[in-house]
């Protein structure tokens, strides 16, 4: 999805530059020289992603670089964080919920990373473009099928968007088409919306910051650095989250299901044994 950049107009922008001379500042072959306020094209946050994958992939390296039978510092960071995404997983798919912590962590840290990449002059948030946050929610789309045809067999993945009336189904089946074809679209909005709205506030305050007092510029922008870095955790992690919850309502049989009937609630498969419900 290829975004075109523009400059967001600031309102404390005395003197806006005109349209004819913001695509002269974009040059020959469609260059720009970002400043303050522009919105970055998808190519450049792709460039920005791309770092992003790269420092995952070297910490991952970097805690798998020396594993000793007593570990030290590093390694027994890495491995907490690994049990922690493997009892998170467990606790919202159930049993057996492990086998996704590769895709629902790489999901988590690079979507956390990315936030927080925006936050660092000069870098560029890759999680505020829709073209990325709609490629993670493809990826996820993609997968969540591939797991129901898998765990249930086509016609009992068929027949999970029947619904259990069967004289509804007529009715209940394209309901639910709809609202799973939806699902890679509302990731990627809410994801996006989030973090280029967070992007755009520091921005505003930082130019506000700039301008209210030239000669000793007011940092107001770091009072909401803070707030930032909780929406960049929150984000990632409802984002884990509802991969998970798909994940769930996919990967196990009518008859597990079933099996859980007479729990109160009908909560999620395999809640009740992490002792997530009392």
């Amino acid at each position: 999805m290829p975004q075109q950049s523009g400059p967001i107009q600031l309102a404390q922008a005395e003197h806006p530059a005109p349209a004819g001379e913001t695509h002269a500042a974009q040059g020959a072959g469609g260059h720009h020289q970002y400043e303050l306020g522009d919105i970055p094209s998808a190519g450049l946050l792709f460039s920005n992603a791309l770092m992003v994958a790269a420092l995952l992939i070297f910490l991952g390296w970097l805690f798998r670089r020396k594993m000793d039978a007593v570990p030290g510092k590093v390694q027994n960071f890495g491995e907490f964080i690994v049990e922690s995404m493997v009892n998170f997983t467990r606790g919202i798919i159930g049993p057996g919920g492990e086998k996704y912590v590769p895709l629902v962590g790489t999901l988590f840290f690079f979507i956390f990373v990315g936030n927080l990449w925006g936050l660092i002059p000069g870098f560029h948030a890759p999680t505020a473009n829709v073209s990325t946050t709609f490629a993670l929610g493809l990826i996820v789309f993609l997968y969540v099928q591939y797991t129901g045809i898998r765990s249930n067999g086509l016609k009992g993945y068929l027949k999970h968007f029947a619904g259990p009336i069967p004289w509804l189904s007529p009715l209940i089946f394209p309901l639910e088409i709809v609202s799973e074809l939806a699902r890679p679209l509302t990731l990627a909005m809410r994801l996006f919306g989030n973090i280029f709205g967070e992007d755009t506030v520091i921005i505003v305050l930082a130019t506000l910051g700039a301008t209210m007092l030239p000669a000793i510029p007011i940092p107001l922008h770091i009072f909401i650095l803070p707030l930032a870095l909780l929406t960049a955790f929150v984000q990632a992690m409802v984002f884990s989250l509802l991969t998970c919850i798909y994940l769930s309502l996919v990967s196990h049989h009518d008859s597990e299901h079933e099996a859980h009937g007479h729990s109160p609630g009908h909560g999620h498969p395999g809640i009740e044994q992490v002792g997530m419900v009392p």
